[in-house]
């Protein structure tokens, strides 16, 4: 999810999410997820490009937490493709 908690405490049935894929398209706003114990099929790439929101009934399995550095890369390209400051 990348919402920020006050958002996940006043939509508390929604989830804001980046959908992912394994194949490497070569896009750079496709961000290689990393991370300790992160439990994925393969190289995974975040899709930037398409923030969607969900039930939160939708989600049913955590694989893991992804490192700082792809996180800051993930939300950099949120900013970019939302045009946030």
């Amino acid at each position: 999810m990348v919402a920020s908690d006050l958002y996940l405490e006043q939509a508390d049935t929604l989830a804001i999410i980046v959908p992912c894929t394994t194949r490497a398209r070569g896009w750079p706003n496709h961000v290689k997820l990393t991370g300790r114990n992160l439990s994925l099929p393969g190289e995974t790439y975040a899709m930037t490009e398409q923030p969607r929101t969900v039930t939160r009934e939708r989600l049913f399995d955590v694989a893991g937490m992804i490192d700082v550095g792809a996180m800051r890369e993930v939300d950099g390209w949120l900013r970019d493709f939302l045009a946030l400051p």
